[in-house]
């Protein structure tokens, strides 16, 4: 697949329950869709803009087959070209590129379409998110 690059919005979903003075600022970044990231990762200095809390850790496996454990932090409330889903994001370290993977791509029903290097909607359903309940 061809690495390409969308837009994506990213608000901290609590900060409608917290006074003003306690919310983190909205960012608007590019992100790298990578079908091979399950999570949406973000960088640690786009996490603190947020002010997304840390909720665990957890293991993962790099690119580069590196071995690492990295927090988890949410909730971020996620919108990529319309479309919104509410996920937990994996703390990378600062400086590293935002990664957009599968999960957040599922709940908002985007398709990689890799030569055209962009989201397609779920050709069944253009308008809106579907998911299966099968």
């Amino acid at each position: 697949m061809g690495v390409f690059r969308v837009s994506i919005l990213l608000k901290n979903w609590q900060n409608q329950f917290l006074p003003s003075e306690a919310r983190g600022e909205d960012v608007q970044c590019e992100a790298m869709v990578d079908s091979g990231a399950v999570q949406l990762a973000l960088p640690a200095e786009v996490i603190e803009q947020l002010r997304l809390l840390p909720l665990d850790t957890i293991a993962v496996t790099t690119a580069d087959n590196g071995q690492h454990t990295y927090r988890v932090c949410g909730m971020v409330d996620l919108e990529v070209q319309g479309r919104r889903c509410q996920v937990r994001a994996i703390e990378l370290p600062r400086g590293a590129e935002p990664l957009l993977g599968a999960i957040p791509l599922e709940e908002m029903d985007w398709h990689i379409d890799p030569l055209g290097q962009r989201l397609v909607p779920n050709p069944s359903s253009p308008d809106r998110p579907m998911w299966p309940l099968k």
